[in-house]
């Protein structure tokens, strides 16, 4: 089936609404808890009134909802569009709302990081599978899993037991998983996604249920080696400047400057800060590790300016109704401060961590410090670095030139 069919089929309406005398937009969907999860980190909120999602009406509030339900749903902003003759769309009242939101108790299938085939998105979970997965949540938690990982592994999970519906979760047996991870490999699913359901698998089966030798000779799909993409010192410093909004040019500076991933921004409390020793404590980053990264004074003199008009109580960025700052909403930022910056170059939040670490090996930091700064466990993780770095390469002579052309 065609991926747009596919995609379109899990949709998200947009349309426009006018709530508590202010222009909104609607956010209308079937209930997945997947997509209202999505929709919470859009920053959208129910309204019982019109029986729908909403978000001020807002490019920013607009970008905000494409980047959280990228991979899991289309986005149909037709209702937002201007009519064929020109005029705009009138906004929706409660009298004229038609909600799609369906009361059923139903439980659709959750998305997975790519899109679903048509008979995985209608099926639906026995008893016995969701007890399956609720004794694979509980260990998780037990294990102290990020939220994320917990999320993975169950989506992946639960796209295994509705390929093999017709039989109970304990005995789908190794032949049945290499069966469904040909089926994935031959459709063109990604190497990351394979190996993410080996990882699932291998979990349910072996800490699960105790039955390692079922998943012991499971094929991995070969490891693909891409090299991070990093932006140049000038590109950096045009995205870093480009927000009129001091807490989002602050967001941004501190994640390039002490080379934060985004969750570990969001984590940071107002006492994570540390001014006399010039330092950010990272708490619980990846793998549940603690660590120090770099604080510029540069920064800091940003910070207090920020501190003092925004007065956060608790975590160091935080929403409009306080509690943490979105994920879905710092992507936004940054990718409209990429944009009014001219960058073409393809880049996320992240790629302002690889530049971070490879500006700082370029300008002669010992690889051992930069693990530190990172977090990385193994060395072999930031070695990936040297092989971006332009400093080196910079000073080699291509043998053309040698050529007497």
């Amino acid at each position: 089936m065609d991926k747009k069919v596919v995609e379109r089929e899990q949709a998200v309406k947009l349309e426009h609404l006018v709530h508590k005398a202010e222009r909104c937009i609607a956010l209308h969907f079937p209930y997945d808890a997947t997509l209202v999860q999505a929709a919470k980190q859009a920053g959208a909120k129910w309204s019982g009134t019109h029986r729908c999602w909403w978000t001020p009406n807002g490019p920013e509030h607009l970008q905000a909802i494409f980047a959280a339900f990228k991979g899991k749903a289309w986005v149909d902003m037709n209702g937002l569009r201007k009519k064929e003759d020109g005029t705009a769309a009138a906004p929706r009242t409660t009298k004229q709302r038609t909600s799609t939101w369906t009361a059923s108790r139903t439980k659709n299938v959750p998305a997975s990081p790519e899109p679903v085939r048509e008979k995985e998105h209608k099926a639906i979970l026995t008893e016995v599978q969701e007890s399956a997965l609720a004794a694979m949540r509980r260990k998780l938690e037990i294990a102290r899993y990020s939220p994320n990982t917990i999320e993975t592994y169950l989506n992946a999970t639960k796209q295994v037991f509705l390929r093999f519906a017709e039989k109970h979760p304990n005995d789908i047996r190794t032949e049945d998983i290499e069966t469904f991870q040909h089926e994935l490999a031959r459709s063109g699913k990604s190497n990351s996604y394979l190996n993410q359901l080996v990882n699932a698998v291998r979990y349910y089966y072996k800490d699960v249920l105790g039955d390692a030798t079922r998943v012991k000779f499971i094929e991995r799909p070969r490891k693909e080696r891409k090299l991070p993409s990093v932006l140049s010192e000038e590109e950096v410093a045009a995205i870093l400047t480009a927000p009129g909004n001091l807490k989002h040019r602050c967001m941004l500076m501190l994640i390039y400057s002490a080379g934060l991933r985004l969750g570990e921004l969001l984590g940071l409390d107002l006492t994570d800060i540390d001014r006399d020793r010039g330092q950010v404590l990272i708490r619980g980053g990846k793998g549940e590790k603690d660590r120090v990264s770099l604080l510029s004074p540069k920064l800091l003199t940003s910070l207090d300016l920020y501190l003092e008009e925004y007065r956060p109580k608790r975590h160091l960025f935080e929403g409009q109704t306080g509690g943490r700052y979105s994920e879905a909403s710092v992507q936004a930022v940054f990718h409209a401060a990429k944009d009014k910056a001219g960058v073409t170059k393809p880049a996320s939040v992240h790629t302002l961590r690889h530049s971070f670490a490879t500006h700082l090996l370029e300008k002669g930091t010992d690889l051992r410090y930069i693990q530190t700064l990172l977090g990385h466990s193994s060395s072999k993780t930031t070695e990936i670095y040297t092989h971006v770095s332009t400093k080196a390469l910079g000073k080699i002579r291509s043998p053309l030139d040698d050529l007497d052309l």
